[in-house]
């Protein structure tokens, strides 16, 4: 159920008015929507809002809205106290200039806004259910495609927690190795320091206890672990944010960090290396996510 922040979605729906509505989203750490409505319809525009807000959740959302109808009455409007007035100043010219014939209707007729020619629209209770219908559609295929590009982005996320979860075996594996390797290697310097002497191997041991309980990461590997199999469950989990993903990544990486700081082992900080890159690509595709 994870959904990318990018997509494209249209719908269109026919009755009495055409309605087409186009929607472009892109990533945003919040949800913005921008709608595009033709100035008659303005009125509409936070219907149109708060239907996105219940489906979807973050992104920018770019909404055009287009109309077209070819079977409204029409209703033409006469302005006669203007057509009253272009008479009165046409007769007076036509004295003035001597002009012999009557200000005759046709000539009236061709002054300028004597008509307006007005579409009758349905009311807002009757254009809503048809352009929620358009929308509906438009958002249902935004959703589609935006699943798809989740889909393919949590495959990516997925087999780099998994190159993770490898990396931290591959610790577990080296930190057991690394206590005999220093108990080895103190014993040889000991020896190269005091030859012809005793080893004193209570020292040694005590010696090898407090490096060992210095390095201990046996519990930023569990909380690691964790954490994955948490990542992991979010991948087929309802409601799951980029952001939620996110705060997971980070306490992750916070996790490795101090896995280094503990660590002298070059090893250990090459895994530790390994696990921050793939940390990284893992926290620029969540960038993507709704």
């Amino acid at each position: 159920m994870i959904r990318s922040m990018t997509g494209y979605g249209r719908g269109k729906s026919c009755g009495k008015i055409t309605w087409e509505v186009e929607l472009k989203s892109i990533n945003h750490r919040f949800l913005e929507i921008y709608v595009k409505l033709p100035r008659q319809w303005f009125f509409l525009e936070e219907k149109i809002r708060n239907y996105i807000r219940e489906r979807i959740s973050r992104g920018r959302i770019d909404v055009f809205v287009n109309c077209s109808s070819e079977t409204l009455p029409v209703d033409i409007k006469i302005d006669k106290q203007a057509a009253a007035s272009y008479y009165k100043k046409l007769v007076e010219l036509k004295e003035e200039v001597g002009f012999e014939g009557p200000v005759t209707l046709s000539l009236l007729s061709v002054m300028p806004d004597l008509f307006v020619v007005e579409q009758q629209f349905p009311e807002e209770e009757e254009l809503w259910p048809e352009l929620k219908k358009a929308l509906e559609e438009a958002v249902d295929n935004l959703i589609e495609m935006r699943t798809k590009e989740g889909n393919n982005l949590w495959r990516d996320i997925s087999s780099r927690l998994d190159v993770i979860m490898e990396r931290v075996r591959n610790i577990k594996i080296r930190s057991d190795v690394m206590i005999e390797e220093y108990r080895k290697k103190l014993q040889q310097k000991v020896k190269k320091i005091k030859e012809g002497l005793e080893l004193n191997e209570e020292r040694l041991e005590a010696e090898v206890v407090i490096f060992a309980e210095r390095s201990d990461i046996s519990e930023e590997l569990v909380r690691i672990e964790s954490h994955i199999a948490q990542f992991k469950n979010m991948g087929d989990a309802e409601g799951v944010s980029g952001k939620k993903m996110d705060f997971l990544a980070q306490e992750i990486f916070r996790e490795a960090n101090t896995i280094a700081s503990k660590s002298a082992d070059y090893n250990i900080t090459r895994e530790v290396i390994e696990i921050k890159s793939e940390l990284e690509k893992i926290r620029e595709q969540l960038q993507n996510i709704e």
